[in-house]
């Protein structure tokens, strides 16, 4: 039985390294082996099967890790829009645990809920390849194929 899950604080981690630095550490550390990785999530309570993968299990550790969200689906039932939006906001929650909540619930965000995501991602993706064009003084229109 190894020792590393009492030494690794997970959700530290993450909020150090985010999602993506933890899950480069963990599947880059030589000392989380598969049967390391197995005890970790063992011990956070998450089931997977025995054949689990090394990412896999690294992915779901750090999911555990990452959530924010730490109210009960009847605690969120029991709050009003305005008290579930401060709560979100006050525990920082990301939008994927908010989108697992949907998925759970099976809810359909509807046309608005899907126009609304749909130019939110268009902003970003726009505003993004801006700034790209912008940092390497490529003209608007002339891609560099990447």
């Amino acid at each position: 039985m190894s020792n590393i899950d009492h030494i690794v604080d997970m959700p530290l981690l993450v909020r150090w390294l985010g999602v993506q630095g933890a899950k480069a550490g963990l599947k880059n550390s030589r000392k989380c082996t598969v049967e390391v990785l197995s005890e970790m999530a063992g011990r956070q309570g998450i089931v997977l099967g025995k054949k689990a993968t090394r990412k896999e299990l690294i992915d779901e550790i750090v999911r555990v890790a990452s959530a924010r969200i730490d109210k009960s689906l009847d605690d969120l039932f029991a709050m009003d829009q305005a008290d579930l939006e401060r709560y979100f906001q006050e525990v920082g929650a990301e939008p994927e645990e908010l989108l697992e909540i949907v998925k759970k619930l099976d809810l359909d965000p509807g046309r608005e809920g899907l126009r609304n995501l749909v130019r939110f991602v268009a902003r970003e993706i726009s505003e993004t390849g801006r700034f790209m064009r912008i940092a390497s003084k490529t003209p608007a229109g002339q891609h560099t194929g990447h």
